[in-house]
């Protein structure tokens, strides 16, 4: 099972819990704390904060402790929602997070100087009613604020939705002295920035006798993209983590440009640093895991986390391809859903689904072959049951996944085969064709880097993680919902 310090970050990136568990500092003294409606250009922070947004509460978590080191610093937070077109107001991550922009909105207006000390003790209270326990803890009563919630709220949200719009900003951004911050998300850069922008007799000095030390310069980047796949702005910040300081040139895979500097490539979004010596050294143990490949002078890494673009790949038109393990349950949850919807005739007209399976295959000294999957030895023979079954009898397949997927961990499978009329008998007989199939098919779906039950491709080059994801496919809207949060099983 490969891992990296690389993908790991940028998985807790993409993951982050609503609010994030992170003590807040201690509070400064009466006399020393700042109310948000007292800020000046000068040191001045605003947060356009998505109240779940876990990107977001880093942002916050990084700007309120720079306003508590520096004197002169300032920080306002402003909750961000959308205007629908009725007037009313929407949040991105639904109505739990929009009756939190409404209390922040009431929290701004009327309880101004209690604001940030709320935000860090919600941070500490993450639970559906944690509010209340921050409320107490910003020494606001939790009725009242209910109540001026409740009476409040609306005028509240729209003036916080006319600062956001004002400043053009539609997701979590933070703004130093009325302009976007667009350094990196780290809290050393934010604290210089700062510090910078504050009046020379108010900026905090350096350490006596300390000299910072010269910062090398960070290797060239490239992120490629394509019409509707874009880059993923946690990933970029992971990438920052490793070079302070460095910024993405955007292409796009159809540009003349790309095909000159990167005419190989066969997938997007993908990730492209120049492969200088110190690129390598940082990057080493990624290097060595395979979580990069080098092409050229350049490591380049293949973001499969949400949804790409095999480009390089031979289109197959009205074609469906799951990729799964037998036992995952979420992989088990998107062949229902798919298998449900195809006989409810709800997807494309002529739809042809592929099943496909994530595991290894090599064979031992004895030239027999070697099998591992995820959720052992049952799984993989599961998996070489069912490619056996989808090639000699195809008819029956999907009545025999569908009976099998009612209990896929139980080695009963030859109960679904009878259901679904199949042979157990020649099944068991085929197991060596069986596993010349599976091996096959590991090695097709290792060779696209597919690590993720349940990913789909669509046509042979649209790719997404997930069965929300396939849902925001043209022609694919109608699928049921999984009736669970998205998730998956990871190689």
């Amino acid at each position: 099972m490969k891992r990296s310090v690389l993908l790991l970050i940028s998985i807790v990136c993409l993951a982050c819990p609503a609010f994030a568990q992170q003590a807040p500092a201690a509070p400064k003294s009466p006399a020393a704390a700042k109310s948000p409606a007292e800020a000046k250009p000068a040191g001045g922070m605003e947060l356009y904060l998505e109240a779940m947004d876990g990107q977001g509460w880093q942002w916050f978590f990084l700007a309120d402790t720079v306003r508590r080191r520096l004197d002169a610093a300032e920080l306002r937070v402003y909750p961000l929602v959308s205007q629908n077109s009725d007037g009313t107001f929407s949040a991105r991550r639904g109505e739990t997070e929009l009756a939190e922009a409404l209390r922040l909105a009431v929290l701004a207006k009327a309880y101004p100087g209690k604001l940030l000390n709320y935000l860090n003790a919600r941070s500490m209270s993450p639970s559906a009613d944690g509010w209340r326990d921050a409320a107490l803890f910003a020494g606001i009563n939790p009725d009242e604020l209910e109540k001026r919630a409740a009476s409040e709220g609306a005028p509240a949200l729209a003036a916080a939705y006319k600062k956001s719009s004002g400043a053009g900003v539609t997701e979590t951004a933070l703004f130093l002295g009325g302009k976007r911050y667009e350094g990196s998300q780290r809290l050393m850069p934010l604290y210089e920035a700062v510090n910078a922008s504050l009046p020379a007799a108010r900026r905090a000095p350096l350490p006596a006798g300390y000299t910072p030390k010269p910062k090398l310069p960070p290797p060239g980047f490239w992120v490629v993209v394509s019409s509707g796949v874009d880059k993923n702005d946690a990933l970029v910040g992971v990438f920052d983590r490793y070079f302070e300081g460095i910024k993405p040139a955007i292409l796009d895979y159809g540009s003349a440009e790309r095909a000159a500097r990167f005419p190989a490539l066969e997938f997007v979004p993908s990730y492209i640093l120049a492969a200088t010596p110190e690129a390598r050294i940082r990057l080493d143990a990624e290097i060595k895991s395979g979580l990069f490949k080098e092409a050229g002078g350049y490591l380049v890494y293949e973001d499969r986390q949400r949804r790409g673009l095999y480009a390089g790949r031979p289109e197959k038109k009205n074609t469906l391809e799951i990729f799964v393990m037998s036992q995952c349950p979420y992989g088990v949850m998107a062949e229902n859903a798919v298998l449900e919807a195809e006989k409810n005739k709800l997807l494309p007209e002529g739809l042809k689904v592929e099943i496909h399976f994530i595991g290894d295959a090599k064979k031992d000294d004895k030239g027999a072959w070697a099998f591992s999957s995820l959720h052992g030895q049952a799984e993989w023979e599961e998996n070489a049951r069912q490619i056996f079954i989808a090639e000699k009898s195809p008819d029956k397949f999907n009545a025999y996944l569908l009976e099998r997927n009612k209990e896929i961990t139980s080695p009963d499978w030859q109960k679904a085969a009878k259901s679904a009329g199949i042979d157990s008998g020649k099944v068991t007989a085929g197991s060596e064709e069986a596993k010349d199939l599976l091996a096959a098919n590991f090695t097709a779906t290792g060779a696209l880097g597919i690590t993720t039950s349940p990913s789909f491709m669509v046509d042979g080059k649209h790719f997404v993680v997930g069965l929300g994801e396939l849902a925001k496919m043209p022609g694919f809207e109608k699928i049921p919902p999984p009736g669970q949060p998205a998730a998956g099983c990871a190689k």
